[in-house]
């Protein structure tokens, strides 16, 4: 029979356990919650250095010049020679430019593309009418590739671009839950794979005939933003997917702080890259959100030409990723668990 002592002892004995879990439940969730914040801050900070105060910083302006007037040093432009009007019209037609002035005496007409982005254009219409009036010379603009009337403001690619992110990092997430521990396999990280682009492909579909027929914001073009869209998203599918298998859940931070701690502020979107400062420009010239946004824009505006550096961005990622995936799933395959030893039983023989 059991004593009071004894029965009173596994109590004691447990205690400590249960408050030890209780303190580790709670610096997790103390955790999590900091880093949450520290995330919202980052966020905060990026789009507060891109967008508090944008102004000209790095803009190629083609110029025409027939006057020692023409071509006046002003803040963030520097110039491009070009040698006739016609050549400034089709730079900036083709959107190699984003603008170009010709000069020809008191007479000046500069040349913009409306595609570029509202903010970069009204900015240079007024650097370059604030000089034409100290020149007491007129200057006229023309628009060659104004935005459309249902998307004044040029957010449609924008918006587009970063919904492909968010799914393309969402979308990889569920199916490597949905999959579970086999897609570390080779044979799991291939299903994987061709998961991840069947459902960039459904994501382009989805998303062109919600801006196009639907809402009727991004119009023309849909098979070539098909082909965009499944590639931005395969992309960042890729390389979340890459980042998840090297790190883990810290792969997962690394890849959301990349593509939208740091990658929305520099897309493109709201202010363009002519108007960030250095760190930031870099940082959009190097990162898929804005390839994605880029060439989404290449389609969208301008008949596919300026399309190769996003594409090169693009494919870099999404062919690096892949190499990450399937070497650790050929790793993970070649390591194999030892065999057990097997211990002879002797055989006794009879006497």
């Amino acid at each position: 029979m059991s004593s009071p002592t004894d029965l009173a002892a596994p109590r004691t004995e447990a205690a400590p356990a249960r408050s030890a879990g209780t303190g580790r439940a709670a610096s997790r969730i103390l955790i999590i919650m900091v880093a949450a914040v520290l995330a919202q801050l980052a966020l905060v900070a990026a789009f507060t250095g891109v967008l508090s105060n944008p102004t000209v910083q790095s803009a190629e302006v083609g110029l025409v010049a027939q006057g020692p007037e023409a071509g006046i040093p002003l803040p963030g432009i520097t110039y491009q020679p070009l040698a006739s009007e016609a050549a400034a019209r089709q730079k900036v037609t083709d959107g190699s430019l984003p603008a170009a002035l010709v000069a020809n005496g008191k007479s000046q007409t500069l040349y913009i593309d409306g595609a570029s982005g509202p903010s970069l254009t009204a900015a240079l219409e007024a650097e370059f009418g604030a000089a034409a009036q100290k020149e007491s010379a007129q200057l006229a603009t023309r628009d060659l590739r104004p935005l459309p009337a249902s998307d004044p403001r040029g957010l449609g690619i924008f918006l587009l671009g970063i919904g492909w992110v968010i799914g393309g990092y969402l979308g990889i997430m569920l199916l490597s839950r949905a999959l579970g521990p086999r897609v570390r396999a080779r044979g799991g990280t291939l299903v994987l794979l061709g998961c991840a682009l069947a459902y960039s492909a459904l994501s382009a579909v989805a998303g062109v005939v919600l801006m196009d027929p639907v809402m009727g914001v991004l119009t023309g073009s849909p098979a070539q933003l098909i082909g965009a869209g499944t590639l931005i998203v395969f992309t960042v599918a890729t390389f979340t997917a890459a980042l998840m298998s090297l790190l883990g859940l810290p792969g997962l931070i690394i890849a959301i702080g990349t593509l939208v701690i740091l990658g929305n502020p520099t897309s493109g979107g709201a202010v363009p890259v002519q108007m960030m400062t250095g760190g930031w420009r870099f940082l959009a010239h190097v990162l898929p959100t804005n390839a994605g946004v880029s060439f989404i824009r290449s389609f969208a505006y301008l008949d596919g030409n300026q399309m190769n550096d996003p594409l090169t961005v693009l494919l870099i990622y999404t062919a690096a990723s892949v190499l990450v995936l399937l070497g650790l799933a050929i790793r993970r395959g070649a390591v194999r668990p030892a065999a057990p030893a097997v211990t002879a039983t002797p055989v006794s023989t009879p006497a």
